[in-house]
């Protein structure tokens, strides 16, 4: 594990923003750690906008622009609307099956799959080396299968256990089940796994019925309290793949001390008071 006493390579890269139609300049600083990040620092960094890939963590840091922002939130705290409940009874059929990190064909495939359907991404592009950045050196994969379709591997997640929970790092599922919510049903259950994270750390591989998940939702007056925190990388208003990360509440944002909201509006609207560099005028709240 490598001490926070070791110096990285440090540099930065220049590039148009991925987040917001407009096109605007990006800017992101990066540390490139050998042999790799360790996760008492990176949790230390993480409310700084520090996000990890691979060996290397990295922030944005855009001129006159700060609304990439780390968003968490905690299992004990969420407040299930009709359409989470929905989700839940939906997705109630699965195995969550915890794996350590490494290098699987048929999550390959899936990864590769899900990266043409959702991004359209090149078939060249989506090779082995390019997969296995999004786990080495020490993250955690988690195996989506449905019980009733004789263990089906529906979705792969990539998560990052850190001291105070779990980081997440990249989700894909099967293009067929783009009905079933399983993103917003990820972050439910992912988050139930970081209310309890310890064993996740002593490297304890289990699986979890999402029958549990359902459960834990439905009886959280015995939930564990000052439990782990799920983080859910960037909150970035305006951008309509990252908006989503919002829509379940309450959940803290960095500013770069974390600070609550109940709502995604309640969020946007001090965020416009405070006059946030970055922040769009015409964004609706």
């Amino acid at each position: 594990m490598l001490s926070s006493r070791q110096s990285p390579i440090q540099f930065q890269t220049r590039s148009i923003c991925q987040y917001l139609p407009d096109h605007r300049p990006s800017l992101s600083d990066h540390m490139i750690f050998a042999p790799s990040v360790d996760p008492a620092l990176y949790g230390s960094l993480i409310s700084h906008g520090w996000r990890r890939y691979g060996r290397e963590l990295y922030r944005m840091a855009c001129p006159g622009c700060n609304i990439c922002i780390p968003l968490r939130i905690n299992a004990e705290k969420i407040r299930l609307s009709s359409s989470l409940k929905k989700i839940l009874r939906l997705n109630s059929d699965f195995q969550i099956v915890i794996k350590p990190p490494s290098f699987n064909a048929e999550h390959f495939e899936l990864w590769k799959r899900y990266s043409i359907w959702k991004h359209f991404s090149r078939p060249e592009d989506l090779t082995e080396e390019a997969y296995c950045g999004l786990f080495e050196p020490w993250s955690l994969i988690l195996e989506y299968r449905e019980m009733a379709a004789q263990n089906r591997l529906v979705a792969v997640s990539h998560i990052d256990p850190l001291p105070g929970g779990i980081s997440s790092v990249y989700f894909s599922f099967a293009p067929e089940a783009k009905n079933r919510s399983l993103g917003f049903f990820s972050i439910m259950a992912e988050a139930y796994i970081a209310a309890s994270a310890a064993h996740l750390l002593k490297g304890k591989f289990v699986s979890i019925e999402t029958e549990a998940v359902v459960s834990y939702y439905s009886n959280r007056e015995n939930a564990c309290k000052n439990s782990g925190w799920y983080y859910l990388g960037f909150w970035v208003p305006g951008s309509p793949k990252m908006e989503y990360k919002a829509r379940i509440a309450p959940f803290e944002i960095a500013l770069p001390e974390w600070h609550e909201f109940s709502s995604r509006l309640e969020a946007l609207k001090y965020l416009r008071d405070v006059r946030m560099p970055g922040l769009g005028p015409s964004l609706q709240i």
